[in-house]
């Protein structure tokens, strides 16, 4: 059976409780819907464009923005990448409120996803043949860092399905480490020949999605790794010798980095916009709506049955929540008849 190994020291123990300290800090920020939506919109372009850059994606956070949020087909494979990625972050967002558990199946869609259009083989599925993680060295040698446990279809499924069975268990350890430790062991098992990085790093955010971290929403986890890419992947593979101790360390001050610089974007945001956001102009939505919100920033475009269907409340319920969002000026509905929809409304100058 799987078990991690790793100490408490008193950096690890200092990281760990500056996080949960930040990430309140966070939550105490009274965000208006519009502002709101604004931040969650710019973290999921950041996501993308810092995950897909330690990858060797030359794209800027302009060109990754005109990307995922307009209409055109990518032509290129830089291109290509972003937009997967941008989509499997919508993705993993829509299978966190459905509280799917981590799985095989949600690991090979979300391969599918990141190499979708790709020249691959089996976008869908585990590698079957050795892999070896390395680059070559001064005298063209190749120098080994990583050389993965398991080489067949079968070891890798199995290496992750003990995983997986260890996450699943109750336990009173942080999600946050046990976020670290997926991280590692999943880009320790390296089960794709290409794409594994990205696939990490969504599932990590995923785990910490299920566990009540609002990844995305509030904060991001790739700033921090595309600052000194060979440190990540140096601590990254500190772990590889079977102590923790050093990744889960550098893993905490990385997410605590990523608060601090959330926190100041956030005031950044709130100060820019404060004249728009006083007074009688000031919309105050109720938790439940917010939730509402946040199916249809991922979904783009909802009926009710999908508020009942993603939320568990009665059509009733689900009716009641769009109305209010309606007269709030938040969201507008397309059409009159059962077949009309909601999304969100688009501000006039």
């Amino acid at each position: 059976m799987y078990e991690p190994k790793f100490s408490f020291t008193p950096a690890l123990v200092n990281h760990l409780t500056g996080v949960e300290r930040l990430y309140g800090q966070l939550l105490g920020e009274k965000l208006i819907p519009s502002l709101s939506l604004k931040l969650k919109e710019e973290n999921a372009i950041l996501a993308t464009h810092y995950s897909t850059s330690i990858e060797g994606n030359p794209l800027n956070p302009r060109e990754v923005t005109n990307i995922v949020l307009g209409d055109s087909i990518p032509t290129s494979k830089s291109e290509l990448e972003v937009k997967n990625y941008f989509n499997a972050l919508n993705h993993i967002s829509v299978a966190a409120m459905k509280k799917e558990s981590l799985s095989i199946s949600l690991v090979l869609e979300l391969y599918r996803l990141v190499m979708h259009g790709m020249n691959i083989k089996k976008p869908g599925s585990f590698r079957n043949g050795k892999v070896i993680v390395g680059h070559k060295g001064v005298h063209g040698g190749l120098v080994v860092k990583h050389d993965p446990p398991e080489h067949t279809t079968a070891g890798i499924e199995k290496r992750l399905r003990e995983l997986f069975a260890y996450l699943a268990k109750p336990s009173e350890l942080s999600a946050l480490l046990r976020a670290g430790i997926l991280h590692h062991e999943v880009a320790y098992v390296h089960p794709f020949f290409d794409g594994n990085g990205r696939v990490t790093r969504l599932l990590t955010a995923y785990y910490l999605l299920l566990h009540g971290y609002e990844v995305t929403k509030y904060f991001i986890l790739d700033d921090y790794y595309d600052i000194d890419r060979l440190d990540y992947s140096d601590k990254l593979h500190s772990a590889d010798s079977g102590d923790k101790t050093e990744w889960l360390t550098y893993f905490l001050e990385g997410i605590n980095h990523s608060l601090k610089a959330a926190l100041n974007r956030v005031h950044d945001i709130t100060e820019r916009q404060i004249e728009s956001v006083k007074g009688d102009k000031r919309v105050l939505v109720t938790h439940r709506e917010e939730d509402v919100l946040q199916v249809v920033i991922d979904l783009k475009q909802i009926k009710s049955q999908d508020i009942v269907k993603h939320l568990g409340v009665s059509r009733q319920q689900a009716h009641a929540l769009l109305h209010n969002l309606v007269d709030k000026g938040i969201l507008k509905r397309i059409g009159i008849t059962k077949s009309s929809y909601y999304e969100l409304k688009k501000k006039t100058s």
